[in-house]
């Protein structure tokens, strides 16, 4: 049975932001968050914490969001919050 992308799904996971696209001189210009599930989910940097997300890359993070289409083989999440985890004892 094929998944419906179309559906409207809110997740919360904790994971890493990634850079996963350049532009020819080296500058990311899109980000995913890679999921301590081994998912990644391509942010949607046309939003306002979308943008503040790019910003922090490789470090622990709780993100909360509502995922939608499929964009290169990854879904894409629209992030409604998220924290910065604290360093684990």
């Amino acid at each position: 049975m094929k998944e419906d992308a179309s559906k409207i799904e809110t997740i919360t996971t904790v994971g890493i932001v990634i850079p996963v696209d350049w532009e020819e001189n080296g500058k990311p210009i899109a980000y995913a968050l890679s999921s301590y599930e081994e998912k990644e989910y391509l942010i949607d940097i046309r939003t306002e914490l979308g943008k503040k997300l790019s910003t922090i890359e490789k470090q622990k993070i709780r993100v909360t969001g509502t995922l939608g289409s499929i964009v290169n083989n990854r879904r894409m999440i629209s992030i409604d919050s998220y924290e910065l985890s604290s360093a684990e004892s």
